[in-house]
């Protein structure tokens, strides 16, 4: 052949198959098959050296990539720092649901309310504060004691040191300790049920939070009281929390009761206490409560005062500006006493005889006897005729636990000689003063006018 069997050039040598131009080709095309062969063997011999190595190292690879991520996200999750923050964050919000979630009763069942009211319980930042401190505490030494008693950390183990924290809550108590009678306390509005001790009413499985506590109850008087609502923080599981009620009472003493044996009442019902010294003692009253005395005297004047109190803080008081009323001896009354004394007077002075006089004290009727005895009236006989005093003037006064009532007096009687039998009727004047003695005595006399008598001026009258 003389023409490239490839291409079809006429050749210049016939031995040749092909053209200097297709053979340069087919020996480029020669070259790569062979450095292919060559390349091909050199990776098959590395793959059966490294292959398991690679395959180690991946592995490898794979298995701490994986570590890495769970380590992440463990410590994100299990982290005693983030349990902490999460417990604080939830008390600043006061969002009740989010620290239900955290918190696990110890004694008690973990509810709505009583995450509320552990949320109301830290709305200061510093005892907020005081807490974060503690739960630091309790998460590196569960044995370590803070402020809070009810609160504390539980750690429950999850994975390789890894653990679970929850804020644990124990049960509180209240002690309702006050002097008044049927006691009754709300938390938040709601009734609670207690047990009756010797130191106070006991309220137990209280869930730990701050509350607001109402207590009514009955005073010794007898009084229904309502006690001022009041914020209380019940945190403590080791000793239970003392709360007096918060009662409008206290115990007072007022003075200026006029007599012991006055009746005291508080807002009109009266009290078993009485007055020592003018100066009676109240227990359990209650703030805005009248105290009244009242006092009825033998001769039956009726006295009366009273006193507010007004102020818990202010409990010494004192009756002022007493009334007194009745007891006064009418007129005509006075007109029989008058009577019956001055004619026994007179028959006194006819006998000469002064145990003949009556219807006066002790010390009056030794006041007269000098008189009776006297030769003055030994030549007359007297007559009683009438007793009048002015009704117009009738003066009452009280001191040291007795009264003294005077008036004007107008005596009419006659007065005869014994020998000469010679009648002459007489007029007197005088001011009479009567003493409560077991009853209304004369215990005193003066002389007086006419004019004296009509014009009636209660100043003048002792």
């Amino acid at each position: 052949m003389d023409t490239c069997k490839n291409c079809g050039k006429p050749l210049e040598n016939p031995d040749q198959e092909l053209c200097p131009a297709c053979r340069a080709v087919e020996n480029a095309k020669a070259r790569t098959r062979r450095e292919e062969k060559a390349g091909h063997a050199r990776r098959r011999r590395m793959n059966r050296t490294t292959r398991k190595m690679l395959i180690a190292v991946c592995v490898l690879a794979v298995v701490f990539t994986g570590l890495c991520v769970t380590a992440t996200v463990m410590y994100d999750k299990y982290n005693p720092d983030e349990f902490i923050a999460s417990v604080d964050a939830a008390l600043e919000a006061g969002d009740a649901r989010a620290l239900k979630n955290l918190l696990k009763g110890e004694d008690l069942t973990v509810s709505d309310e009583g995450a509320a009211a552990l949320c109301r319980a830290f709305t200061d930042a510093a005892q907020r504060e005081a807490l974060r401190g503690q739960l630091e505490d309790q998460v590196v030494d569960g044995g370590a004691q803070g402020a809070f008693p009810a609160l504390g950390v539980e750690k429950e183990s999850v994975f390789f040191g890894y653990s679970r924290y929850s804020l644990t809550v124990h049960s509180v108590r209240l002690l309702l300790s006050s002097p008044v009678q049927n006691l009754r306390l709300s938390l938040d509005g709601v009734p609670r049920t207690g047990e009756q001790t010797a130191d106070g009413i006991l309220y137990q499985n209280l869930f730990p939070g701050l509350y607001t506590c109402t207590v009514t109850g009955t005073t010794a008087a007898g009084q229904a009281v309502e006690g001022d609502a009041t914020d209380l923080a019940l945190l403590s599981s080791v000793e239970p929390t003392v709360f007096s009620g918060a009662l409008p009472i206290a115990d007072i003493t007022v003075s200026g009761c006029v007599n012991d044996g006055a009746v005291i009442t508080v807002d009109g019902a009266a009290v078993e206490q009485k007055p020592v010294n003018g100066v009676v003692t109240l227990p359990q009253v209650a703030v805005g409560s009248t105290i009244g005395m009242q006092y009825t005297a033998p001769w039956g004047a009726v006295t009366t005062a009273s006193v507010q109190f007004a102020d818990k803080t202010v409990t010494t008081l004192a009756f002022e500006n007493p009334v007194t009323e009745g007891g006064v001896p009418a007129a005509g009354e006075l007109n029989t006493l008058l009577t019956a004394h001055y004619a026994a007077y007179l028959d006194a002075l006819n006998n000469q005889d002064t145990a003949l006089i009556s219807g006066c004290t002790e010390e009056y009727k030794a006041a007269l006897a000098q008189g009776v005895v006297s030769d003055t009236h030994k030549a007359n006989l007297y007559v009683m005729g009438t007793a009048e005093c002015n009704p117009a003037a009738i003066k009452s006064t009280a001191a040291d636990g007795t009264a003294r009532v005077s008036c004007y007096v107008k005596l009419t009687y006659t007065h005869s000689d014994r020998e000469s039998h010679e009648e002459t009727p007489a007029t007197a004047y005088r001011v009479y003063t009567f003493t409560w003695a077991d009853g209304w005595k004369v215990s005193a006399s003066a002389d007086s006018t006419e004019e004296a008598y009509n014009t009636a001026s209660m100043d003048a009258l002792p």
